[in-house]
């Protein structure tokens, strides 16, 4: 199985879809997190946000996480990817 096959990413049309090297550059130009670092993060996103939900960080977190998992389904509706696969790829 090629990178490209195990990759978690739903946005597969990405010329840089199974290239974590050239994925992780463009991001840190662009200044957000590829698919697979929010996935790392999120868990601590929520962590932070739980701890003081009516803060204005907390609200600006929430935004921020609420949109990136907006944008995830979508790409993944759109590509066919399903919530159980996306699971099994974020684990390998």
């Amino acid at each position: 199985m090629s990178i490209g096959e195990q990759c978690p990413c739903v946005n597969i049309t990405c010329p840089n879809h199974g290239d974590c090297a050239k994925c992780i550059s463009r991001h840190v130009r662009l200044g957000n997190l590829n698919y697979c670092a929010f996935y790392t993060v999120l868990p601590v996103l929520q962590e932070a946000i739980a701890a003081d939900p009516d803060s204005p960080a907390a609200s600006i977190l929430r935004g921020m996480v609420d949109s990136r998992l907006e944008g995830n389904a979508e790409l993944m509706e759109r590509h066919g990817r399903s919530e159980e696969k996306r699971a099994e790829m974020l684990i390998q």
